[in-house]
């Protein structure tokens, strides 16, 4: 399984339309063949900081998902939305266990 984790920090200002697009993402990345998970996080005590957690059966399925033209548009806007460059982390998954 491949996992990509981003951490975004956006502008105070944009935090309502990201947070709109990230929700629409994970709707669509629940039609996707090879996502297993693709859950979207923010702080409680910071409104503007957003962790997305996508897990992906493997590097194909992973890269599928980058390339839809859905994803790209989000990534185009990343200068506007936020006020550092995101950080993003792929992982290769060393053990993995989840509840029924």
């Amino acid at each position: 399984m491949q996992l990509l984790f981003a951490e975004l920090q956006c502008r105070p200002e944009t935090a309502s339309e990201l947070e709109h697009a990230l929700i629409a993402l994970a709707a669509a990345a629940r039609e996707e063949a090879g996502n297993l998970v693709y859950a979207v996080h923010r702080p409680a005590e910071e409104p503007a900081r957003f962790l997305v957690y996508e897990l992906y059966r493997d590097a194909p399925a992973r890269d599928a998902h980058l390339a839809r033209a859905q994803v790209q548009a989000l990534l185009g806007q990343f200068d506007r939305l936020l006020a550092a460059p995101p950080r993003v982390l792929f992982c290769d998954t060393v053990a993995y266990g989840a509840a029924d």
